[in-house]
């Protein structure tokens, strides 16, 4: 395992540059990732479909450089999604591009917020961590309770073009917020809607404070609502 090293204490936020190609392998809104290797898609790789709690299982920790895609990935410079772990991010529709310096050669787990069943379904994903790390909550139906994250969310993703309320009390009781998707990854048509919520605090709710959430907008307190166009970002964060 890698571990990156920064000069600023706490959390920070780096959007980087990638240089993408189109005419990618892969199926309309199929959601997948393909890393590899080296720069320019060369060298070994592999294609992942679903969550990946350890890349040494496919011979491919500390490696990945460059990649195609479609989808919303997180990836991880520690098995597990750990929760001291540097986290990058990478959302595009069937693009291709070379992975910032700051997140090459460091993904030691991977895996994707939203749905299982389609690539812009209607679904949210809350963490036990800031900026998506640690165990998760995900559905795409309302939840009364949260199980093992209950009073332990700390980041939170939305797909879909519905509203997700989320509440301070069980069962739907206490403090409000309505989050929509904010944020629009297209191509040929091809859109995956999103919102990322890295601490709960842009919510302007305390740290580990949600406890249960219902599709529709239920809230005075509305986030998001207004997607916006982009060709794919590449995202890295610091361990708080």
């Amino acid at each position: 395992m890698k571990t990156l090293i920064h000069a600023l204490c706490g959390a920070i936020f780096v959007i980087a540059s990638i240089q993408i190609w189109k005419g990618v392998a892969g199926a309309d809104d199929f959601r997948y990732l393909t890393g590899y290797a080296g720069l320019g898609l060369s060298g070994i790789h592999h294609q992942f479909t679903e969550y990946t709690p350890d890349l040494s299982t496919v011979q491919m920790d500390n490696t990945i450089e460059s990649a195609c895609g479609t989808g919303f990935w997180l990836f991880y410079d520690a098995t597990n999604y750990a929760m001291d772990s540097i986290s990058c991010s990478w959302h595009l529709v069937n693009h291709c591009g070379n992975w910032s310096t700051y997140c090459q050669n460091m993904v030691s787990s991977l895996r994707y917020a939203g749905s299982p069943h389609g690539l812009n379904n209607n679904y949210y994903n809350l963490y036990e961590g800031t900026s998506f790390r640690g165990e998760e909550f995900r559905g795409d139906e309302d939840a009364a309770q949260l199980g093992d994250l209950d009073l332990a969310v700390s980041s939170l993703i939305v797909t879909g073009q519905a509203a997700w309320t989320f509440y301070t009390g069980l069962d739907f009781t206490g403090a409000t917020v309505c989050v929509y998707a904010d944020e629009t990854t297209t191509n040929s048509g091809i859109d995956l809607d999103f919102a990322r919520i890295e601490n709960l605090s842009e919510l302007g709710l305390p740290d580990n404070s949600i406890r249960s959430v219902a599709r529709g907008c239920f809230s005075e307190r509305v986030v998001g609502a207004a997607p916006r166009s982009h060709a794919g970002e590449e995202h890295v964060h610091d361990a708080n």
